[in-house]
């Protein structure tokens, strides 16, 4: 591997600061390597949440079950609670950020 010793500086506001500490943060990255990524066309992707690994680990378990009207129940459960937990409550703020959470622009 080829040594990193040449550096780029780029000034920005504190705003544009922040909003790339946040999107490297959701990306699981430090802000340089979020920065070196997307300038050289990467697409980082965020990290799920926690909750996201625990729901799939329930329905592994469900999933290794034996097909009964209990099993059906309870899978329409963790369903719901996963779309409840994971998506509906950011839903009212999606317009503001999902286009651009990773960084990524929108394809148009």
């Amino acid at each position: 591997m080829k040594e990193k010793n040449i550096r780029i500086v780029a000034r920005v506001t504190e705003r544009e600061k922040q909003k790339v500490a946040a999107l490297a943060k959701k990306c699981g990255l430090p802000q340089t390597e979020y920065v070196r990524q997307r300038a050289l066309g990467y697409e980082p992707r965020l990290v799920p949440p926690d909750a996201f690994f625990g729901f799939c680990e329930k329905l592994d378990a469900l999933m290794d079950t034996q097909p009964s009207p209990e099993v059906t129940t309870a899978t329409l459960k963790l369903l719901s609670d996963m779309e409840k937990t994971l998506i509906s409550p950011g839903k009212e703020n999606m317009k503001k950020w999902q286009p651009q959470d990773s960084g990524q622009s929108k394809a148009t």
